[in-house]
């Protein structure tokens, strides 16, 4: 899935300060709340015919962007690095990511009677198409028909992957596996998923979860659908998780899934509109059809009645 991503300080205030509530003064910091690493070192190899990948590792951060314009308000956000390495560079194309997502981004608001509305205003890049941001069920995350996560239409699935020098992921010295091999068979990507704010028109808020996970390339389709989860067992998986939804009771976001409030999504709603006018149109177009064949039944056998009196009466 071909996305655009950058670690650096003023792109993540740019990026971030286009959404945020107030005007952007061009200062501020990045706070890093906590980081955590997840690896698989695929030791049993030999069961999965994979030896050649030698590890996949995700870094999950934790992030506050906090606006000198605005000091009571921060921005909330999660972001993660998926990095794999082999045993050689040839052996980087052997091996595909896929993420999946769940979960909805929305605002939220309270009314003076102490109502809470949601609605979903975002949408996002899926499949060849802009969706409501907003997936009750698991997904495959891509913009495009490639399931592989950054993948580029034009360029190939490997195109995107990015290197840099050892243990760094700055922009400003990262380079494309498209551009110019690595030498080291060390490759990773970003992905960095829309934070959580106050917000001019209330609360924005983000409920993802995700679960990164790494496959043979070979297993990995070149085209599918978004739901088509369960194309291919991978060979391992990360779970992570980007929530902050408000809690007006408390006066905070929250970060557990288990908080996020089990309401019905518009897209939903939209669909079950879109989907009832539809049903009543076959079921008129089914009850339509059998008075017709009951009328022409009908019309049927009162004419043969009639045309066998006609002949009983003219022998």
């Amino acid at each position: 899935m071909r996305k655009i991503f950058c670690f650096s300080f003023i792109w993540l205030l740019a990026f971030l300060s286009a959404n945020s509530f107030g005007h952007f003064t061009g200062k501020g910091h990045v706070h890093t709340v906590s980081e955590t690493k997840q690896d698989f070192l695929n030791s049993d190899c030999r069961s999965t015919a994979s030896c050649d990948l030698k590890r996949f590792t995700l870094t999950t951060s934790v992030y506050e962007v906090w606006f000198s314009d605005d000091p009571i308000y921060p921005t909330y956000g999660n972001s993660v690095v998926m990095e794999y390495q082999t045993d050689s560079v040839a052996a980087l194309e052997k091996y595909a990511i896929v993420q999946f997502k769940k979960g909805c981004v929305f605002y939220s608001s309270k009314t003076n009677g102490g109502k809470i509305t949601r609605k979903i205003n975002d949408t996002v890049p899926s499949f060849g198409e802009n969706v409501p941001f907003c997936f009750p069920e698991w997904v495959i995350d891509s913009q495009d028909t490639d399931p592989a996560y950054n993948s580029d239409p034009n360029g190939g699935r490997f195109s995107l992957l990015r290197w840099n020098r050892p243990g760094s992921y700055d922009e400003r010295t990262q380079k494309f596996y498209g551009t110019q091999k690595p030498r080291r068979p060390v490759v990773y990507m970003a992905d960095h998923p829309s934070g959580a704010f106050v917000s001019g028109i209330g609360m924005k808020n983000v409920a993802l979860e995700f679960n990164t996970c790494i496959y043979k390339a070979s297993e990995v389709p070149e085209n599918t659908r978004r739901e088509d989860i369960n194309f291919a067992t991978p060979l391992t998986c990360f779970g992570w998780q980007n929530v902050y939804v408000y809690d007006f009771d408390r006066g905070k976001f929250q970060t557990d899934i288990a908080d996020v409030p089990r309401w019905e999504e518009p897209s939903a709603r939209l669909e079950k509109r879109q989907e009832t006018p539809a049903r009543l149109d076959l079921y008129l177009i089914v009850i339509l059809i059998t008075l017709f064949i009951a009328l022409a039944l009908l019309i049927f056998s009162a004419l043969s009645n009639f045309l066998r009196q006609k002949d009983s009466r003219h022998p």
